[in-house]
């Protein structure tokens, strides 16, 4: 398979760049419509409540519930075990750091 001309950088730079686009009758392209605000974001949420796994809250639920029973889609979803420990952990540091700017905001009013 021999090529008559060698392929070169100066040749590809001389070859004529694709500049048209065939001539398309009017009859051929059907009226386009116009595109409104209102009919993207109809068209996103219809996208979007076709999805089953999008949104922030299924995001949320996906990181801390275990997967759903796919033979039960109805079962409740039980909490991740990393979850739980977090939540065991986070909760009582939330109490303590409230607890200790409140009595640091009371002993500061009764000081003076």
């Amino acid at each position: 398979m021999e090529r008559a001309e060698q392929i070169t950088a100066e040749s590809v730079l001389r070859r004529r760049a694709f500049n048209g686009v065939p001539e398309i009758q009017p009859w051929i392209v059907p009226k386009l419509q116009t595109v409104t605000a209102a009919s993207i974001s109809a068209a996103i949420r219809e996208r979007l409540a076709q999805s089953s796994d999008a949104g922030v809250s299924k995001r949320f639920a996906n990181a801390f519930l275990e997967p759903p029973n796919p033979f039960n889609p109805k079962a409740r979803r039980r909490p991740k075990q990393d979850a739980v420990i977090l939540g065991v952990l986070f909760i009582p540091a939330l109490g303590l750091a409230l607890y200790f700017n409140i009595a640091a905001v009371v002993s500061l009013h009764s000081g003076s």
